[in-house]
């Protein structure tokens, strides 16, 4: 179907019908008199068929707003694309939505739900709500309640993972729905509460983002999620394997899992290769001959075989999740990887005596840390070294070495519990955030991550967004930053004799950024070229002010103190600019037009480049407030208009004087 699908007098589905590897989205479009709000518009996928549904219902010009109830690119990365065609909207989001998708690039105005009481009241009087929906799946997802319609725009919850949809739910979406709960939301305990608060609302539909539309008895979906245990990865729910299906289901649920992961031309002839395998039409498994359980364990020594330690170590909370469910064994690979560890360092300890101590905690965690449970520092160096065996230099991707700053000071402080606490929620946070990539726990540093495949560019940006979530989260009990080098594997020369060497100087460089990352004050991506040290012979200032006069005669006298000077009118511009000449020090207005000054401030700290920038405030507003928010920026100059200009003047040349020491 090539139109947009009516839902009701006024919403919408304007979606492509087609699934994407099991996936398909539901972009929706309300309209309300002259207003009109888009919901969760999908990717770039999709994103031309949307636009072209949309545009024969009415004119871009009429959409005010696009909501986004969290950050998957499935639901947002499509939005630069509708502002290169012309729709001028604000964003609808969270505020820990917002500090990720800038990194799409979108760059329209935002409407953060938290500042205007999770509600959006249109011109009509009609009232959009925000239903908070906290780690279901992200931090800041939230659900939106139209009261006029009674519908329930639900994003990912009511969803479903399948390669047989049908649009509108049927007498098999209960299973479709409860299995992609299963694998994708954390807990009952967190979705219940959810559920709880939405059963409380008059709906009629239920029109999730991804799988099928509910439009039938919506409570009885609302029930099933309640009381679903779900978060089999947390406290997994013990399952009889037979009554289940036995290990035939554990072969298609492994063969979905990995599809879903890797390239289906990759996982099929892996999965053909095994004996006595019956396959359908749809190429699941219906049978198979040989015994079951050693199926299971073949399946993982062809992994190792063929794809190496990566995927093993991918595919590790996938194993934890199915032996733990159904009481079965883990793959005997996993077993022989901790039992060559511990002959390892058997033949160490026969060496060298004096080396005992160290010996027996590696037999007793040579793989895993026993706090976080993430693959440790030797399982690091042994993957990577492999992958300077196995691949091509060009293709073995990034390095991350992460450090909670001043973390030293933080376990003096809260003792050893609260450090527990804190490194387990750290571990959250980067898997949260990294997604399938395999991250570890280090002595190192406190955490490593590896990106395989993805762009050096595509790596500085995740790591970039890290650090400002980890900045923003209220998990921990004192706020805490961490700082990260990053190094790409294509700076690595290759010595073909020593591929050990070649991964060892991969991790010291990477180390040696961490290290200047914290030496240069922390909070800080540092990665090849990324860090200047300004130097006064080449101090610049950056002037931002919608007042032409202001600006003029503010660079004329900094000027003659032989600093260059560039000026900015608005705070978009000043933001641009800011990034391609690294100014010393930034004067800014707090009102500009596009962005203001405070704004102008955080998407600064946001990027490692350009957090370090002084920063002064000279505005006419200056109240309380916004002198704790500009506190609250790390901003220590606020001078009110108007004001000594050589007061100004010797602040500048303060700073300059700074760096000749």
């Amino acid at each position: 179907m090539d139109r947009a699908i009516p839902l009701t007098p006024d919403i919408y589905h304007v979606g492509d019908l087609h699934t994407y590897r099991g996936l398909d989205c539901h972009p929706y479009l309300l309209i309300d008199g002259e207003e009109a709000i888009l919901i969760d518009p999908g990717s770039h996928l999709d994103i031309e068929i949307v636009l072209e549904k949309i545009k024969a219902l009415i004119p871009l010009s009429q959409i005010k707003y696009i909501i986004l109830d969290h950050e998957d690119p499935d639901f947002c990365s499509g939005v630069p694309y509708l502002e290169q065609k012309g729709v001028k909207a604000t964003i609808v989001t969270s505020w820990r939505t917002e500090t990720l998708i800038q990194y799409y690039g979108i760059e329209s105005p935002y409407y953060l739900i938290e500042e205007h009481h999770n509600k959006l009241v249109l011109q009509s009087g009609r009232i959009i709500e925000f239903i908070p929906a906290p780690y279901l799946h992200f931090a800041g997802s939230f659900v939106t309640y139209d009261g006029k319609s009674q519908t329930l725009f639900s994003g990912d919850l009511f969803g479903a993972f399948t390669y047989n949809r049908t649009l509108y739910a049927d007498e098999e979406y209960e299973n479709k729905m409860s299995a992609f709960h299963e694998h994708y939301m954390p807990s009952n305990a967190i979705l219940r509460p959810v559920m709880a608060t939405i059963e409380k609302y008059q709906i009629l539909r239920i029109l999730p983002q991804h799988g099928s539309l509910i439009i039938e008895d919506p409570y009885k979906y609302i029930r099933i999620l309640k009381e679903l245990e779900c978060g089999v990865l947390i406290h997994p729910v013990k399952k009889n394997l037979m009554a289940e299906g036995g290990y035939l289901r554990i072969l298609n649920q492994a063969l979905s899992y990995i599809r879903s992961i890797y390239n289906p031309e990759e996982v099929y002839p892996l999965f053909e290769s095994l004996p006595s395998l019956t396959w359908s039409e749809d190429r699941t498994i219906v049978d198979y001959t040989d015994d079951g359980l050693h199926l299971w364990h073949l399946l993982f020594d062809k992994i190792l075989e063929t794809k190496g330690l990566l995927w093993l170590s991918v595919l590790d909370p996938f194993v934890k999740n199915i032996t733990n469910t159904y009481d079965i064994e883990v793959p005997h690979v996993y077993n022989t990887w901790f039992e060559t560890a511990e002959k390892t360092a058997q033949k160490l300890l026969a060496q060298n005596e004096a080396l005992e101590a160290t010996i027996k905690g590696v037999q007793e965690h040579y793989f895993r840390c026993p706090i976080t449970g993430l693959f440790n520092e030797n399982f690091t160096r042994n993957l990577l070294l492999e992958e300077f065996e196995m691949e091509d230099p060009e293709n073995i991707g990034s390095l991350l070495l992460i450090a909670i700053d001043d973390f030293e000071n933080f376990k003096n402080q809260f003792g050893e519990e609260e450090i527990k606490n804190t490194l387990i929620h750290m571990a959250y946070l980067l898997k949260e955030h990294f997604g399938g990539v395999v991250v570890f726990k280090m002595r190192i540093s406190d955490f490593a991550v590896y990106l395989k495949d993805f762009t050096a560019k595509e790596a500085v940006e995740m790591a970039e967004a890290f650090r400002v979530t980890v900045a923003a989260s209220p998990l921990f009990i004192t706020p805490l930053t961490v700082s990260i080098g990053l190094v790409f594997s294509s700076e690595i020369r290759l010595e073909a004799t020593s591929m050990t060497l070649a991964a060892d100087n991969f991790i010291d460089t990477c180390l040696y950024r961490l290290d200047t990352a914290e030496d240069r004050g922390k909070n800080l991506v540092v990665y090849e070229g990324s860090v200047q040290i300004p130097t006064a012979e080449d101090f610049k200032v950056l002037l931002v002010d919608s007042d032409s006069t202001h600006l003029d005669v503010l660079k004329t006298f900094i000027t003659e103190m032989e600093i260059g000077v560039y000026t900015a009118t608005d705070g978009e511009a000043a933001l641009k600019l800011a990034h391609e000449v690294l100014p010393n020090v930034i004067i800014s207005d707090v009102i500009l037009p596009k962005m203001d000054g405070f704004l102008l401030r955080e998407r600064l700290l946001q990027n490692s480049q350009t957090k370090l920038i002084h920063f002064i405030y000279c505005s006419h507003q200056k109240d309380d407030a916004s002198v704790r928010r500009a506190t609250a920026l790390d901003v220590v100059h606020y001078l009110k208009k108007p004001y000594l200009l050589s007061e100004i003047l010797g602040i500048t040349n303060t700073l300059r004087k700074g760096l000749m020491r």
